[in-house]
C-alpha cells in the first residue's frame, strides 16, 4: 500500500461541487430546503482500484476522527463544580461518520469521475465494518510498525467483508443442497427399504 499522493479531505454536495481525482467517495442523501441533494466526502490518495486501496484513505480518516474526538472528552471529561470534580459531558460529535451509513465507497478516476467502487452487500453497511472506529480496537492505539501491520490488514478485511454475506449466503445454499436435498432420495428409499421388511 505504498502511497506518495497527498491526503486532502473535501466535503461537498455531488453536482455542485468538483470531485478530487483519485479519490475514495462517500455519499448520503439530505433534504436541504425542501430538495433532496447527495452530499460526498472525498478523501484522495487512492492509487489503485482495488478494495484495500479504496479503504485505506477513508480508514486513515476514521481513525484520526475516533482518537481525536476520545482526546477533546479526555481533555474536557471533568469540570469543577462548588469545589467538588464532576463529569462534564461534554462530548465531541463527528463531522465524518456519518458518511459511513451507506454501503459504497466510490472510486475517482484521475479526472475526478466516479468509475469504481467497492460495494458493500445489500443490507451491510459501513458503519458495520472496522471503519467504525472505538478505542477498544487495537488500531486505535497502535503506532509505527504495529500501526503499519493492523493498517494494512484492517483494509484488507474490510475489502473481504464487503462480500461476505454472499458468500454466507452460498455457502449455505452448499450445505442445505448438501444435507437436505440430496439426502432426501436417499431417506425415502431407506424409509421404503424399512418398511418393506416390517
Amino acid at each position: 500500500m505504498a502511497n506518495n499522493s497527498i491526503f486532502t479531505v473535501s466535503l461537498g454536495v455531488i453536482g455542485e461541487n468538483i470531485l478530487p481525482n483519485n479519490a475514495a467517495v462517500l455519499t448520503k442523501e439530505r433534504t436541504i430546503k425542501g430538495e433532496s441533494k447527495t452530499e460526498f466526502i472525498a478523501i484522495t490518495g487512492v492509487e489503485s482500484t482495488d478494495g484495500e486501496a479504496i479503504i485505506a484513505p477513508v480508514l486513515a480518516l476514521m481513525l484520526a476522527d475516533a482518537r481525536e474526538r476520545l482526546s477533546f472528552e479526555d481533555n474536557f471529561k471533568v469540570v469543577i463544580l462548588n469545589g467538588t470534580e464532576a463529569k462534564s459531558g461534554i462530548r465531541a460529535k463527528s463531522l465524518f461518520q456519518r458518511f459511513l451509513s451507506g454501503n459504497v465507497v466510490y472510486k475517482t478516476n484521475g479526472k475526478g469521475e466516479m468509475n469504481k467502487a467497492l460495494v458493500m452487500d445489500e443490507g451491510m453497511r459501513l458503519s458495520s465494518t472496522a471503519l467504525r472506529i472505538s478505542s477498544k480496537q487495537p488500531i486505535f492505539s497502535a503506532k509505527g510498525k504495529e500501526l503499519k501491520n493492523i493498517f494494512t490488514l484492517t483494509c484488507k478485511a474490510i475489502a473481504k467483508q464487503a462480500n461476505m454475506c454472499s458468500g454466507i449466503v452460498k455457502k449455505a445454499a452448499s450445505i442445505y443442497t448438501e444435507a437436505v436435498v440430496e439426502q432426501t432420495p436417499k431417506a425415502d428409499k431407506q424409509a421404503e427399504s424399512n418398511r418393506a421388511t416390517a
